[in-house]
């Protein structure tokens, strides 16, 4: 069973299971929450069915270049036939013998008073300056566009997920983090309460450290409020039901990426005949171009084969029987030329030209834009992981200045004051480095996605 269908059930299984108060637990990875993204994200279904559409219209492109056929039929009633005054012609061929009184000119009407006439009509297209080729062209790489935008969308998608799921991450880390704090803390008041107790510590130091234990309150559920934001922003991607509840799989553990050992500039060059969105322009240059010509096919003749095969019968009343009727079959060429559209022909050609040079510089915008982007965001990898090294190696002083702090504090030579700035300063430290990491997995989100490689 392929991964769309996979997830497909499982989303309809979730979504089945939003009725109940307690929502089902859903355990997930980055790969596995990706996937599902691409699945059920309705940006993603939206690009995807406009790759449908533009499907539809190259099938529809292409009936075109087939000849039509076409039933019809009329039923015709006259209320008043028209007369038509024409020169009588028995007078002249009687001549002198013709009676006294007789008019030069007659009336006489045409037609009777009911019609009816069914058939069929055939037209064929056989030459209408190239129009008809173009136009399929260019639903062709319409199409081709369509599918490069389906893939930016899941590229973004694929982004935006990996950036909430390593929130979820360091969120949890922040909360373990904060959690670990404010135990050190409660085991710093426990033993500042028994020093009290034998003369060692003051009230003060006792009051001190109370309010340390009362100020990491706070904190943490600051920190498991900003989970349960991530967490739900994860789901919102993904478009499952509120009452789910993620599991998230996984921890912030630095990861070297192999992008970061290559070339700038050729990353860059990659990424510019990678990307789709160079693709979409270079598509949109080659539909100016066929612009160009559909409006070039305004100055050009245009021919069409059709034949008509059909019976009409005329009677004073509607009784009609199949003697009535006669049957006609013709066939013509339409020849179309252009005589007097000069003026405005070119005025589209003009448009069409001024079109391809706007592409022309927005194409050359989009590949400066992409430079820049590769540029900044590889760098941001780099300062990421310098970043992450530092950070580690300042948790480590700190756990070391933190436990020299309390040893020299059960021995009196320093002060509680030691202990909790050796703490705070521990706590900045765990959450600095998760914060690194945190930002150098997005960094290298961010430069697998300026290079199309997400």
């Amino acid at each position: 069973m392929s991964n769309k269908i996979t997830f497909s059930l499982v989303w309809i299984m979730l979504s089945l299971s939003s009725a109940f108060a307690q929502g089902p637990v859903l355990k997930v990875d980055l790969e596995r929450a990706q996937e599902m993204a691409l699945v059920n994200n309705p940006s993603v279904k939206i690009a995807r069915e406009e790759v449908r559409k533009a499907r539809a219209r190259l099938a529809e492109s292409r009936t075109n270049f087939l000849p039509s056929l076409n039933g019809f039929t009329s039923v015709q009633h006259a209320w008043d036939i028209q007369e038509m005054l024409m020169p009588n012609f028995i007078k002249d061929m009687m001549g002198p013998a013709a009676p006294p009184g007789m008019p030069d000119y007659v009336k006489i009407s045409f037609g009777v008073d009911n019609t009816i006439a069914y058939g069929l009509n055939f037209n064929q297209p056989l030459y209408a300056g190239g129009t008809i080729r173009l136009g399929y062209s260019m639903s062709k790489r319409a199409l081709q566009m369509a599918e490069a935008q389906l893939q930016i969308t899941e590229q973004k998608t694929k982004s935006d997920v990996a950036s909430s799921y390593y929130a979820i991450l360091f969120a949890r880390s922040a909360v373990k983090v904060m959690e670990e704090a404010m135990q050190s803390s409660q085991r710093n008041l426990e033993q500042v309460r028994k020093f009290n107790a034998v003369g060692k510590a003051s009230q003060f130091d006792v009051l001190r450290a109370e309010v340390q234990v009362a100020n990491f309150q706070p904190q943490v559920a600051n920190a498991r409020n900003n989970l349960k934001l991530a967490e739900e922003q994860l789901k919102n991607l993904l478009n499952l039901p509120s009452n789910v509840q993620l599991e998230v799989e996984g921890e912030l553990v630095f990861q070297f990426c192999p992008l970061l050992e290559k070339n700038l500039e050729e990353l860059t060059e990659y990424s510019i005949r990678n990307r789709p969105e160079v693709y979409i322009y270079g598509k949109q240059k080659e539909l100016a171009e066929y612009q160009i010509k559909i409006a070039r096919a305004g100055y050009k003749p245009s021919l069409v084969f059709g034949t008509t095969y059909q019976y009409q019968g005329q009677k004073r009343n509607f009784k009609f029987t199949s003697d009535d009727f006669s049957k006609g079959f013709t066939s013509s060429l339409s020849l179309n030329i252009p005589l007097m559209n000069v003026f405005n022909t070119s005025t589209k050609v003009q448009q069409a030209k001024i079109n391809l040079r706007t592409i022309d510089n927005q194409t050359e915008a989009l590949i400066n834009g992409i430079r820049l982007e590769v540029k900044a965001t590889y760098l941001k990898a780099l300062e990421g992981k310098e970043n992450v090294s530092t950070q580690e190696k300042t948790v480590t002083q700190a756990q070391e200045a933190v436990r020299l702090a309390e040893l020299m504090y059960a021995e009196g030579s320093s002060t509680q004051l030691d202990v909790l700035n050796a703490q705070l300063a521990l706590n900045q430290a765990k959450m600095n480095y998760q914060r690194s990491l945190y930002e150098y997995f997005v960094a290298i989100t961010n430069l697998k996605k300026a290079i199309n490689q997400l």
